[in-house]
């Protein structure tokens, strides 16, 4: 079943847009977090539309997310304060917002691409939690390095086991790729016969070093002088790190492989695009990582904490996008309008809340500004984006711009007259309380709110 295309006409989009950068840059004036959010929300809008495209542009959706909930993640725990912290997470929800009034309801494919993505770069992000906090407790990367290059053993005898772990990887990685992600039914003898000659020769590469290691080996017994010989090959940074990496790939196709052919099993449709989605999530969340490790240096618990609150998000996400693809489907979620208008809401609500005393002065005006002018772009929004629905839902997106333009204006110069009444209240409230606490300003900010809305309710 198609879902019904709730896109409002061009003009409204971007009168919601406009309002929202109206609200967005008062809310700005006074916490300029806001502003920082706004950007992060964009990119995560990106990426989600990305991935509803052809496989090219789901790779780069897949790669783009991770960074984008990074960023955001970076912002909203640097930002210090909670209501920085705050008002960081609207700005981010804001931008999302926008986007989706202007260019329209995500598609229940992107929706389903962006939690498929959102999954693997959570579980990514989670390993890369793990493997900072290993190179935490072994004292460095350096450490660690060393440690894998050895982990088989030292000697002979551990490079004996290094050299019969690394052909069955490769087999491994071999034979757990599903055929469909190399090539066409009409190749796939001829696929496995390349296949088949590659364990063969991986195997026979194998059995050739382990046969030459063991008459050297013996040889070296007899004659002492190959000793050293023997003991530069066993000691080999070279020889160990081909080794290493050789195994490490080979366990990431296959780890790879198996999440792609599970994806695969579950799915019914033939077209899934899980190879592209694994294939951004790797970089997305492997090169911001190489990056924080070696940026970092030692401070890698910080990474840790960070790809580890990353990956939280990553999860939420997940669920979010799999609940609204089911709320789309049913016809049932929420309007990009009303998303704008409830982030604008929350952010004249915050800024209003975090006044600790009101004065006459610049500080009240700043206040004033970013917590009247928000919640009356919220109005704005959320009332001709139900006209945009209305209007889209009756005519179309052909629908003439002379009629959306004078609802604009009307809509807007109610909104416009109802900032100074507030203001004029805001002032009067100075004068006969000077020294509101959290709790009351917050209780007149609610009050206003109130107010005015039921007064637009009733004007119409």
């Amino acid at each position: 079943m198609s879902v019904p295309d709730d896109r409002v006409p061009t003009t409204v989009g971007w009168g919601i847009a406009i309002a929202a950068l109206v609200g967005a840059t008062a809310l700005a004036v006074r916490e300029p977090m806001v502003a920082v959010g706004v950007p992060v929300g964009f990119g995560l809008a990106a990426a989600i539309g990305a991935v509803g495209g052809s496989y090219r542009r789901v790779a780069i959706g897949a790669a783009l997310l991770p960074v984008a909930v990074l960023a955001g993640v970076a912002v909203v725990g640097l930002a210090g304060a909670p209501v920085a912290s705050l008002s960081a997470a609207i700005g981010v929800g804001l931008g999302v917002a926008v986007c989706g009034a202007v260019l329209g309801q995500p598609t229940p494919t992107a929706l389903m691409r962006t939690g498929g993505a959102a999954l693997c770069s959570a579980v990514l992000a989670g390993g890369g939690t793990l493997l900072a906090l290993g190179i935490d407790s072994a004292g460095g990367t350096r450490a660690v390095l060393v440690a894998a290059l050895w982990l088989t053993g030292d000697g002979v005898s551990g490079l004996l086991v290094a050299l019969v772990v690394t052909p069955v990887a490769v087999a491994c990685a071999l034979f757990v790729v599903p055929p469909a992600a190399i090539t066409v039914p009409s190749r796939y003898d001829s696929y496995v016969a390349s296949r088949t000659a590659l364990a063969k020769l991986a195997g026979f590469a194998a059995a050739l070093a382990v046969v030459g290691l063991s008459v050297l080996l013996v040889l070296s017994s007899l004659v002492p002088a190959l000793e050293p010989v023997l003991e530069a090959v066993t000691d080999s940074v070279a020889v160990r790190g081909l080794l290493a990496a050789v195994t490490g790939a080979a366990l990431v196709v296959a780890a790879v492989a198996v999440a792609v052919r599970g994806a695969w099993v579950q799915r019914s449709n033939r077209r899934n695009a899980a190879v592209a989605v694994v294939a951004g999530s790797i970089p997305g969340v492997g090169l911001p990582f190489a990056i924080a490790i070696g940026v970092g240096g030692t401070e890698t618990m910080l990474v840790a904490t960070l790809f580890g609150a990353t990956a939280v998000v990553l999860g939420i996400g997940w669920l979010a996008a799999w609940l609204y693809e089911g709320a789309v489907g049913r016809d049932e979620a929420p309007s990009p309008a009303t998303a704008v208008a409830a982030a604008l809401a929350a952010g004249g609500i915050v800024s209003g809340a975090s006044v600790d005393t009101v004065t006459l002065g610049l500080e009240t005006v700043r206040a004033g500004a970013a917590t009247f002018v928000p919640i009356a772009a919220a109005l704005f929004a959320y009332d001709v984006g139900r006209y945009g629905r209305t209007l889209a839902s009756e005519i179309g997106a052909e629908a003439s711009r002379r009629p959306q333009l004078v609802r604009l204006g009307w809509s807007g110069g109610v909104a416009a007259v109802g900032v100074p009444v507030a203001a004029l209240g805001l002032a009067g409230a100075t004068v006969l309380a000077p020294t509101l606490s959290v709790p009351a300003t917050a209780g007149v900010v609610v009050a206003v709110a109130a107010v005015v809305v039921g007064t637009w309710a009733l004007v119409r």
